[in-house]
């Protein structure tokens, strides 16, 4: 749709800015979570440990210092813990990993209990992390808690363990249902802590460093993209102004020439600015992208079969980054103009990217060829947005032309991304700093273009929900909202843009997710219903009742009333639970329907 140029002012955006600073400062609501009547800390280097050394080296450890030099089979450390009776606890792990995540073998009073512990990567030894694991059994009194690497059992990487804190579960109160008071905080969080009023841009991190003056093109890029989302969202046209005031900063500051040397940036800008067209109808941001096209286009060679080459200084070099993206900008400038040329490049773009960068067996995408001018495949970089690009460049040709295949290719590697980048609590474990702060945010940007598309993918949509409902607890423990490098444990300061960017990308197409799954419950819940009165498994009246609930979980699904949808659901759930106080519905109908309610109510 387009929308007449609106005029931008300074005004509009001094007042989204103050509005912001309100918000987050002040508006935060505050989750209460229940207290945990006991908890204790241990120190790893007390533990009993087997063929590992200690350090002390790095500053911010617990206790006496930490345990290090711990990469091959036959090591492991031990940490007997005492706790108060039995029952359910958590685990949060204190560590370290430099190197790239890692993985460790649980195991608990001699039993195997996980057999993948995954920790992200940080960004030095000295960045200390935590990641958990919930519902772990121990009995009154002592119990050992002992992590090894086992590589029969997929252990991996260099580790530093700090230490182990062992807390009761409590019944923490879960991020409700209906994330956008969260995501419209998260963006305000953006603003107010990261929008320099003097550069119109955001600065690159929180606390603000002011030798820290890199210019990165392409974050600034997904900045655009990520306000979009918040307009797409609210209707509040302050996003659009604050996003036309920085293309018109990102422009002077690149010497009044949207165009640079890497042609994956300037894809990243050119997607944005088509979005940013969209709502301005600004003639400027038309030629803007229609310029970077004409650019990036300049990037493909035959060397290597095809493929558009990263770097102006290095043409020979072709990767996902620059040529999924291109396929994406050419597919949406073919639905906008019609210029059979574009869809010719999207197609032969895909096909290159397709048969050259993605494992036919699994669909995961690797990164480029020819990186270091040995003609080889980067098969060993794994990275979360290489997935997602070639998701949405998937997804976009399906749209358009209606073949399964593209579809079928998006499903794979969406669903090998779920199983590879996910930890043991399937929360997206890939940590990153610099660029790699972004790459989380990309991929949960075109995964939900994905679910969107073929709702039938709902266990997608809950896998992104439930990352951004993990995130926002652990954020919620912080003065600010902030986002770090790792969706999983302690935010840790500086915070750079491009984590902050990711987190709010997460937080806005969760939004669009929730309504996806609760609808597709609210179906499974009315077939299950229908298949019980046919089996006289439950009675004609309550059925009644309880597809009354359902019609109106749907119809506040379409006036996109989430929380509405949700309080019918729980009403739904009520009369069930009368329904077996009354012999209305017989145990098996009434633990099927509790287990599909569970996906939302617990």
């Amino acid at each position: 749709m387009q929308l007449k140029w609106h005029k931008f002012t300074m005004v509009s955006v001094t007042c989204f800015i103050l509005f912001s600073l309100f918000a987050s400062n002040i508006i935060k609501p505050n989750y209460s979570h229940a207290a945990t009547s006991w908890s204790e800390e241990y120190d790893a280097t007390q533990g009993t440990l087997h063929n590992v050394e200690t350090e002390n080296a790095d500053t911010g450890y617990f206790g006496n210092g930490y345990v290090a030099g711990w990469n091959e089979d036959g090591q492991s450390v031990a940490i007997n813990v005492n706790v108060p009776s039995d029952g359910n606890y958590t685990l949060v792990f204190k560590y370290s990993a430099a190197a790239g995540q890692a993985t460790r073998y649980l195991e608990v009073n001699g039993e195997g209990s996980v057999d993948q512990v995954r920790f992200s990567g940080t960004g030095s030894w000295g960045d200390w992390q935590t990641t958990y694991l919930n519902d772990v059994f121990l009995t009154a009194g002592t119990n050992t808690i002992s992590l090894s690497f086992d590589s029969g059992k997929g252990s991996e990487n260099w580790l530093n363990f700090d230490s182990l804190l062992v807390k009761e579960q409590g019944v923490e109160q879960l991020v409700s249902w209906g994330l956008t008071e969260e995501a419209e905080l998260a963006q305000k969080s953006l603003t107010s802590n990261f929008w320099n009023t003097k550069t119109n841009m955001f600065n690159n991190q929180y606390p603000n460093d002011e030798s820290n003056n890199q210019f990165h093109y392409w974050w600034q890029a997904h900045a655009i993209d990520t306000l979009i989302d918040g307009y797409e969202r609210t209707g509040d046209y302050g996003y659009i102004d604050q996003a036309i005031a920085l293309y018109k900063s990102v422009k002077a500051r690149n010497g009044d020439d949207i165009r640079n040397d890497f042609y994956d940036d300037m894809l990243w800008m050119a997607l944005a600015l088509q979005r940013l067209h969209e709502y301005t109808n600004n003639p400027q941001h038309e030629e803007a992208v229609l310029t970077l096209w004409e650019d990036i286009k300049e990037g493909w060679s035959s060397e290597f079969g095809g493929g558009i080459a990263w770097n102006k200084n290095q043409l020979d070099y072709k990767n996902t980054p620059s040529n999924a993206p291109a396929v994406i900008l050419a597919t949406r400038l073919y639905e906008q103009y019609g210029n059979e040329e574009d869809l010719q490049w999207a197609q032969d773009i895909y096909n290159w990217l397709q048969h050259t960068l993605v494992d036919p067996a699994n669909g995961l995408v690797w990164d480029g060829i020819n990186r270091t001018g040995d003609g080889n495949i980067d098969k060993g970089w794994e990275f979360t947005y290489n997935q997602g690009v070639y998701i949405g460049a998937s997804v976009e040709l399906y749209q358009l032309t209606g073949e399964q295949g593209y579809l079928d290719a998006a499903i794979q590697t969406a669903e090998t991304t779920k199983d590879r980048f996910s930890n043991h609590n399937q929360i997206i474990y890939e940590g990153g700093s610099g660029d790699g702060g972004l790459f989380k945010g990309i991929l949960i940007r075109y995964v939900t273009e994905l679910v969107k598309t073929e709702d039938s993918q709902v266990k997608l949509a809950e896998w992104i929900v439930n990352n951004a409902k993990n995130v926002w607890n652990q954020t919620n423990e912080e003065p600010e909202i902030l986002f770090g490098s790792s969706w999983e444990g302690a935010i840790n300061l500086p915070v750079e843009l491009s984590q902050q960017l990711s987190g709010v990308m997460l937080m806005e197409h969760a939004t669009q997710l929730e309504p996806i799954i609760v609808r597709n419950v609210s179906q499974t819940l009315q077939e299950q219903i229908d298949s019980y009165v046919d089996d006289s498994e439950i009675t004609s009246s309550l059925a009644k009742k309880l597809s009354n609930r359902l019609e109106q979980v749907d119809h506040h699904i379409n006036k996109g009333d989430i929380n509405q949808a949700i309080k019918h659901l729980e009403d739904f759930n009520k009369h069930v639970q009368t329904g077996v106080e009354k012999d209305q519905v017989n145990e098996i109908a009434y633990h099927q329907l509790q287990g599909s309610l569970d996906r939302i109510i617990h």
